[in-house]
């Protein structure tokens, strides 16, 4: 009998020694996880702070639903004319990069400046103020022309997991999301522009649709052309080599970057 008392004994020590082990483990794993989780937490809070201060310092007004017919019957202007007023002046004093500000309408958390220093690296991990930041900033292409004027301009942004910088991009690839964002407005010193998206789609990094330098000629329509064939969805919007067409760019995972593109279909001068 003691035998087996012994025996018994020793076998719920092992197994309490056992319980132990797999909960330290377990303990340890969450302690990991939660010191790669935590970092990254803080990092998104730094960001999503900063740039919601900005907004709070520069931008009068709040994007929201708004019309894309010329006008409102009884109306001046179309609603989205006045939608959003940045403070460029001032806000120029705190980086010169400054080059315009992109909103949608319904996809609160692309509401940005947009960042030109003429590459492709500054503002890739940099906030608008130089300290170094995961989320960096809404950049133009250094080949581009910042006044948006070039014939394919391009916009670089990170897919950030919590939706912010171009990471709500990927929620076109949704069914019916593209029917309710279609449209998204830059702002410049001198200008506002309307665009309409197209087109979408995943592409290698080396793809042709990162070329620029465009003249509005036939090559560009034909690359126009490849844009509409490789697009996840019709969208039956029309473009051609005499329009002004915007990229948005951002990563997609396994190589691949998410492009959206969308042409010009208006514009007005700042302050109007």
């Amino acid at each position: 009998n003691r035998k087996k008392e012994k025996g018994a004994f020793y076998v719920k020590r092992n197994r309490n020694i056992g319980s132990i082990l797999l909960i330290t483990a377990g303990l340890l794993l969450i302690a990991a996880a939660l010191y790669e989780l935590i970092p990254a937490l803080l990092a998104y809070k730094r960001a999503d702070d900063t740039y919601e201060a900005l907004r709070e310092a520069y931008v009068t007004g709040q994007p929201g639903t708004s019309s894309d017919d010329p006008a409102e019957e009884g109306e001046e202007l179309p609603v989205w004319y006045e939608v959003l007023q940045v403070d460029f002046e001032t806000l120029k004093e705190a980086n010169p990069d400054v080059t315009g500000w992109i909103y949608f309408d319904n996809i609160e958390q692309i509401n940005y400046p947009i960042l030109y220093s003429g590459d492709d690296e500054t503002y890739l991990h940099t906030d608008l103020y130089g300290n170094a930041s995961k989320s960096g900033c809404i950049f133009m292409e250094g080949n581009n022309v910042p006044d948006f004027n070039d014939c394919h301009t391009i916009l670089y942004g990170h897919n950030m997991k919590n939706g912010s910088m171009f990471g709500s991009l990927k929620q076109y690839k949704n069914d019916g999301f593209y029917e309710k964002n279609a449209y998204f407005t830059v702002v410049t010193e001198d200008a506002a522009y309307r665009y309409q998206i197209f087109a979408y789609s995943d592409v290698p990094e080396d793809s042709d649709v990162y070329t620029t330098g465009y003249l509005p000629d036939e090559t560009f329509d034909g690359f126009l052309t490849e844009l509409l064939k490789s697009s996840y969805k019709d969208t039956g919007v029309a473009v051609g080599k005499d329009d002004k067409v915007l990229t948005l760019s951002t990563c997609s995972g396994d190589g691949l970057r998410f492009v959206v593109h969308a042409v010009r279909v208006d514009e007005h001068e700042s302050g109007m």
